[in-house]
């Protein structure tokens, strides 16, 4: 009689593996999944609570809202400290003062600073607002423009072309609109002084103009061609001071290395520490600043 021989299924180690990694797989995309969703969540509850408190959260301008005449316009870069800088001047007391993250809308309110009313507005600094920083610019009264002072040298290039697309803004020159630079972060022992953000972005404001000027040379030249062909034309009115407006987009004196105190604007060069418990003499500064425009 033949000798059965038991079947043993033995498992194979490469399978037992490969369901360990797919488990892990599984719940690191699952964990990734539920952080996100209540990181959005997150910010979106700060968004509206910041919202709520101002009681004017805003993406465009009613007719009303374009003839103020107290407006303090605030923009700068991401991460600079706009919404920081707003919600300190909005909420005195720190105890009502809601915690702060990246803006995701405009924040408007009317604000009581040293016996001055005055509009604050926050404009994020998130390239998709433009529209929206260009449409307050020309209602400001004054315009505060935030630096990350501990990232100036890093970011020095981006932040000089958002404060030239600001200093020359038609409306920002033609009304001489003040202007505070404010050197923010100075809490942080990496933060470079006002002097030195100063210097960094005037050096770069020279570079770009240069490259912006020769671009605008072929402009003029096209213009001053095209300008007889148009004649009467309809619309040629509209396209001649469209036109005007791009060729003005120049700071500063020609032939001379650019500098803050050329602009036809009021330039104040401040620092500030926004950060709850250290020393708040650098706010002090901006609410005198805003007085002293509002009264101006």
């Amino acid at each position: 009689m033949a000798e059965s021989t038991p079947f043993v299924q033995v498992a194979s180690p490469g399978g037992s593996e490969l369901y360990v990694v797919i488990g892990t797989l599984l719940v690191i995309s699952v964990g990734a999944i539920v952080w996100f969703l209540l990181n959005q969540q997150s910010a979106a509850i700060s968004s509206k609570s910041i919202a709520l408190a101002s009681g004017n959260s805003m993406h465009g301008l009613s007719s009303a809202q374009k003839k103020r005449n107290n407006a303090i316009v605030i923009v700068g870069p991401m991460g600079a400290g706009k919404t920081a800088l707003w919600t300190r001047l909005r909420f005195p007391d720190s105890k009502d003062q809601p915690e702060t993250q990246t803006s995701m809308s405009v924040n408007a309110a009317e604000v009581h600073i040293n016996k001055s009313n005055a509009y604050l507005v926050d404009i994020p600094g998130h390239q998709k607002y433009r529209l929206d920083r260009d449409s307050y610019l020309p209602m400001a009264r004054g315009i505060i423009f935030v630096v990350d002072s501990t990232r100036a040298a890093e970011t020095v290039r981006p932040t000089a072309e958002l404060i030239y697309d600001v200093l020359a803004n038609n409306k920002v020159q033609t009304n001489e609109t003040p202007v505070l630079l404010l050197c923010n972060k100075q809490d942080d022992p990496m933060a470079l002084s006002n002097v030195r953000v100063k210097a960094l972005l005037e050096d770069e404001i020279d570079k770009l103009r240069a490259s912006r000027q020769a671009g605008l040379d072929s402009l003029r030249a096209a213009h001053v061609a095209a300008s007889g062909a148009r004649g009467a034309a309809a619309g040629g009115d509209d396209d001649d001071a469209a036109a005007d407006e791009r060729i003005s987009d120049f700071l500063g004196y020609d032939g001379k290395k650019f500098s803050f105190e050329d602009l036809p604007n009021p330039i104040q060069i401040n620092e500030s520490s926004l950060v709850l418990g250290h020393d708040t003499s650098g706010l002090e500064q901006v609410e005198r600043w805003i007085a002293d425009t509002l009264h101006s």
